[in-house]
């Protein structure tokens, strides 16, 4: 622990907050971090203040997750040569600190739920969702198809959003959580494991692709039929889920009689489907291309949820808020990408 300590301060103040910084990857946190807000706006809430309190929920949400899953994740990241430069597996930030920084931001997120937006429901269903989210990091590496349960846990996460305006949640809410459910389920079972089959096969780690059969045979990574399969099918029930809301006329394909909505629907339901199509096709040895694509899908996922709420959150917000929304989320994780990891933007990941 001394030792690590001082590692630390020898980076000096700079580079113990850059530490810090990849340690929380913040690339990633409006995942997350908007899972509550959404939630309740589509249960009726669009008071500032509100969304803000559950906006620095979702965030600190974020690093708990994050931070907690290297946490327990550090033995086995540090046999990979892919991301042994994690501030955990060098050692840079002690698994001490690491242990107070998720556990604090639990605490944090506790602390604004019961100040601001309390309801015995939403507490419930709030630490519901941390629980969830801890058996997923805790048993990730040694249960295969735990992504359910982390889905499960972002799809319960989005409920405790809509629980804070009222008891009865929506079915658009309930929808929406449901994308968010699909949509970690697909991230982190296809995108997240498929890179790692080489690695995580020679220590024993029985990932959904590898229980589908995904092996690699020389230099190639071969996906049987059946993964191919259960990749499309996964995005095919994405796309549909995140179509609902349209479909049953809760939010409106059109704005002013142009169907934008629908019409950005459309296109990024079909990049989408397309990154997939790469993401299959993608040789083992184009690791990074893999990230990329990964990364990209991931945004763009995101991105289809303001963009299917567009004419509530016009409605509600403002066509300048609305904007600023969809451009936060599209920009904000290529500035962090780009001050993290210069003109590569490969994250260790």
């Amino acid at each position: 622990m001394i030792l690590r300590s001082k590692k630390l301060r020898g980076l000096g103040l700079v580079g113990s907050i850059r530490e810090y910084v990849t340690l929380v990857r913040p690339y990633g946190i409006l995942f997350l971090g908007f899972t509550p807000v959404f939630g309740a706006v589509c249960n009726g809430e669009f008071r500032a203040f509100h969304l803000s309190v559950l906006l620095m929920i979702g965030l600190f949400t974020h690093v708990f997750a994050f931070v907690q899953n290297d946490y327990y994740d550090v033995e086995v990241d540090r046999r990979s040569t892919y991301v042994a430069g994690r501030p955990l597996t060098t050692g840079n930030i002690s698994k001490h600190h690491a242990f107070l920084v998720f556990v604090g931001s639990f605490l944090l997120c506790v602390v604004f739920a019961v100040v601001f937006v309390f309801s015995w429901a939403s507490s419930l269903f709030l630490l519901l969702s941390f629980f969830l989210m801890t058996l997923y990091n805790k048993y990730s590496k040694r249960i295969p198809g735990m992504e359910c349960v982390l889905g499960a846990g972002v799809f319960v996460f989005g409920v405790f959003g809509a629980l804070t305006v009222s008891d009865t949640v929506s079915p658009l809410s309930l929808i929406i959580s449901f994308v968010g459910f699909f949509q970690w389920m697909f991230s982190v079972g296809v995108l997240a494991n498929l890179k790692d089959v080489e690695f995580d096969a020679k220590l024993g780690i029985r990932t959904t692709p590898i229980m589908f059969g995904v092996h690699v045979r020389g230099h190639e990574l071969k996906k049987p039929v059946v993964f191919i399969v259960h990749v499309y099918v996964m995005q095919f029930l994405f796309i549909m889920v995140a179509a609902l809301p349209f479909l049953f006329g809760y939010t409106l394909g059109s704005i002013s009689g142009v169907p934008i909505p629908l019409l950005c629907f459309f296109v990024l339901s079909v990049i989408l489907f397309y990154i997939a199509y790469r993401i299959l096709s993608a040789p083992l040895q184009k690791r990074d291309t893999l990230l990329r694509y990964g990364g990209v899908h991931e945004g763009l996922a995101l991105v289809l949820i303001p963009i299917v709420l567009t004419s509530v959150l016009i409605e509600h917000l403002g066509i300048l808020s609305t904007l600023g929304i969809i451009f936060l989320m599209l920009f904000w994780p290529l500035c962090c990408l780009r001050l993290l990891y210069g003109k590569t933007m490969i994250p260790l990941e």
